[in-house]
């Protein structure tokens, strides 16, 4: 009984520590999928809107953290509708959390966003013209 005992709680000790170790990876991976996720969503919205030669929203809801992306016709399915981890932060800088790829692949409006993953602050910087944007780290 004494030997099961240690057994166990060896066991439980190697499992307490495990879970210790990977949760910075876990920040990172959401970190990283949302990025990426975001990022193929853009130019995903960017192409649709060339080759279909209509204006397409992008509106993200950080209180909800969601976006969705879809033409501007509200009776028109979504293109992409996304839910994000609850410990990304999304926050308006100084470009609106609502913009739109116009029919030629522009942008109607540029600037930056903020974004927080875990302890770390990023700035995501869509640049005015071919809505090319970028991330930095701060």
């Amino acid at each position: 009984m004494v030997e099961m005992l240690i057994v166990l709680s060896a066991f439980l000790m190697l499992s307490l520590t495990s879970t210790f170790l990977f949760s910075p990876h876990k920040d990172m991976l959401e970190k990283d999928l949302f990025f990426s996720q975001l990022k193929s969503d853009l130019l995903y919205s960017q192409q649709y809107a060339i080759s279909h030669q209509e204006t397409i929203t992008v509106h993200i809801m950080p209180e909800n953290n969601y976006y969705y992306i879809r033409g501007t016709d509200y009776a028109a399915p979504y293109l992409a509708q996304r839910h994000y981890s609850s410990e990304i932060k999304l926050k308006k800088g100084t470009m609106n959390l609502l913009f739109h790829y116009m029919p030629d692949g522009n942008i109607d409006s540029f600037g930056s966003l903020y974004v927080t993953a875990g302890s770390k602050k990023y700035k995501l910087m869509i640049q005015i013209g071919k809505g090319r944007f970028y991330v930095l780290e701060e």
